[in-house]
């Protein structure tokens, strides 16, 4: 068996650059290091391999990557390929995923590994665009991969957006692996002496047999309009003296201050029922996740379908078992005009999913734009059905915008969250995944009288078996991706006890309550309320940090919050420099005297 793990080079963020020219990063100029996830990738090949087995590594970029590369093969890897051109500056994922597939389809490559994303674009739109091209199963965020004692049989637990499943794959597989499933290698003293002596094979476009115009910004699908700074504006009033009460009081005024002022939350708007005359062409949004059940973000994103795409019928995209009446009058509700049903009973993949909406996005030639929600199972099916339509993709988007001429112009966070990108997309329709509380769901002034659609069967994908699943249980506390208020607790309240005496003013305040990745790490929190770079983006109302340290890596899931506030002993903490307002004190004393308060900030700040 013969393992190939796809890795990506990453810049500092601290050292990159930006061409004005091309609107791409400048990945020459800093450190270049291999990234994180697909770091642990590699280990989780090394470990799986037996004797006489091989490993290869497969990386695109700039031929600075090559440092990274000879790393690799310190660590223990068999071959380190790197493809490189300078016709290849400015590929977006589908253009990355076409040249990589080219090269393993060259390869005996059983088990195809990649990180689950990357951290300079955390969209992982590659892994699912490789599988389809490949036409493989495929298996994302993985936290402990098993092999069978016959070696072409893995059992992997994986995480998923309601607490994890068990999943069986039979290779050929693809397989990205998130952070949980183990620490990356480092290099020992004497494997880092042999790093200078190791060679990486290049390749250039041409010796893979493609053209300079299939690749590049050229052979895109997407490409960046603009590119701005994104960092959030806070007030960052700390009040560290006075009584618990007066400092509670002051921060509670700055936070009034903030959501009085500003646009109305886009949860202030209904859905008009009536309309400009209609174009030709529609819109259709994934509202279901894999397990046949509606999804909050997909039905947020058809209620911003009907918003920023007027003229379109907003179709709703139902995989699983057929909707209910309740179900249908929610969608109804959200905007919905029509539902397409992919009936499934039991053992949906994104692989089957994928091929039944690619079949009726070519069937209908009438679509502009689909949305997916940014989940493990939506970016899946959108990255399938992108790669096997030849579609534009571009992830975890906060806005989109249809231009007088029809174009489709997306926002999304980049580079960390710390730049806001606008992609145009140059293929109809455009694709895109949608950021967990970037949109809110409409009301529809006269929701339309939606009839049970006639199911479009989905095909049974042998090479993935579901073995269980475990949802996390109902603690009564809101979902974090559409809750107005949340409480985030870090380790200066991450204890059982702690989280428990805060879970018990979320339930009361209606609020939901999630959690640092070392809080996420210990057990006290299961892994879907985790936040921040690997974990998930909330985008609430109000957030009120209890003990969170402020570090960057957290802080990025909590900027697109319309107010912050942070609650500390520390009064040189780093998070007072990332919130509107913050107050000095022990959680414990702080809190049921801002509890009482934080309903009414909220309740006068457009609430969904």
């Amino acid at each position: 068996m013969e393992f190939a793990v796809v890795v990506k080079v990453v810049p500092d963020a601290d050292a990159v650059g930006f061409d004005p020219e091309r609107k791409t990063l400048r990945r020459e100029t800093g450190t270049l290091f291999l990234n994180p996830f697909d770091q642990r990738a590699l280990r989780v090949a090394l470990e799986l391999r037996r004797t006489g087995e091989r490993v290869s590594v497969v990386s695109m970029g700039p031929p600075t990557a090559e440092a990274a590369l000879r790393e690799t093969l310190a660590l223990g890897a068999d071959q380190a390929t790197l493809i490189t051109d300078p016709a290849l500056a400015g590929s977006d994922t589908l253009v990355t995923a076409r040249v990589l597939a080219r090269y393993l389809a060259r390869m005996p490559a059983d088990l195809v590994l990649a990180g689950q994303c990357s951290t300079d674009s955390e969209t992982g739109q590659v892994p699912p665009e490789l599988a389809e091209l490949l036409d493989r199963p495929l298996v994302t965020a993985v936290h402990r991969l098993v092999r069978s004692v016959h070696g072409r049989e893995f059992e992997a637990v994986v995480d998923t957006d309601s607490g994890s499943a068990r999943v069986l794959v039979f290779a050929p597989a693809v397989v990205s692996v998130g952070e949980k499933i183990g620490k990356p290698l480092h290099l020992s003293p004497e494997a880092a002496a042999t790093v200078d002596s190791q060679v990486v094979t290049r390749l250039s476009v041409a010796e893979l047999g493609l053209s300079p115009f299939h690749v590049g910004v050229p052979g895109s699908p997407t490409s960046v309009g603009r590119l701005e700074d994104h960092t959030p504006t806070r007030r960052k009033a700390v009040f560290a003296t006075g009584t618990i009460e007066e400092r509670v009081n002051a921060a509670v005024e700055i936070l009034r201050s903030v959501l009085g002022t500003g646009a109305p939350h886009p949860s202030s708007l209904r859905i008009a029922s009536r309309r400009p005359p209609a174009a030709d062409g529609a819109a259709f949004a994934l509202v279901t996740q894999e397990m046949g059940v509606a999804d909050a973000t997909g039905v947020a994103a058809l209620s911003e379908l009907r918003r920023s795409c007027p003229r379109r019928r907003a179709v709703a995209l139902w995989v699983g078992p057929h909707p209910t009446e309740a179900s249908l009058v929610e969608l109804a509700a959200a905007g919905a005009e029509e539902v397409v049903v992919f009936a499934a009973d039991s053992g949906i993949t994104s692989r089957a999913a994928a091929a039944a909406v690619a079949h009726v996005v070519e069937l209908r030639r009438e679509w502009v734009v689909g949305l997916f929600p940014s989940t493990h199972f939506g970016r899946e099916v959108a990255g399938r059905v992108a790669a096997r339509l030849g579609l534009g993709l571009t992830g975890d988007i906060v806005a989109l915008r249809e231009a007088p001429d029809a174009a489709l112009r997306f926002d999304k966070p980049a580079f960390g969250g710390g730049l806001l990108a606008e992609i145009l997309c140059r293929t109809t329709p455009a694709l895109a995944t949608v950021r967990p509380g970037a949109f809110a769901r409409g009301v529809a002034e006269h929701p339309s009288a939606l009839r049970p659609a006639t199911g479009i069967p989905l095909a049974s994908d042998s090479s993935t078996r579901w073995l269980g699943r475990s949802v996390e249980p109902p603690d009564g506390t809101v979902d974090p991706a559409s809750a107005e208020l949340l409480l985030g607790v870090g380790v200066g309240a991450g204890s059982a006890e702690a989280v428990a005496a805060v879970r018990t003013v979320a339930v009361a305040l209606g609020a939901g309550l999630v959690g640092t990745r070392r809080v996420v790490d210990s057990g006290v929190l299961p892994v879907p309320r985790q936040v921040g770079l690997t974990g998930r983006s909330v985008a609430p109302t109000l957030g009120v940090l209890l003990g969170v340290r402020g570090a960057p890596n957290h802080m990025i899931g909590w900027r697109r919050a319309r107010a912050l506030l942070a609650v500390d002993s520390n009064p040189s903490a780093e998070v007072f420099g990332a919130v509107d307002a913050g107050v000095v004190g022990r959680w414990e004393e702080v809190l049921p005297v801002l509890a009482p308060q934080l309903a009414g900030v909220v309740g006068g700040s457009s609430p969904r």
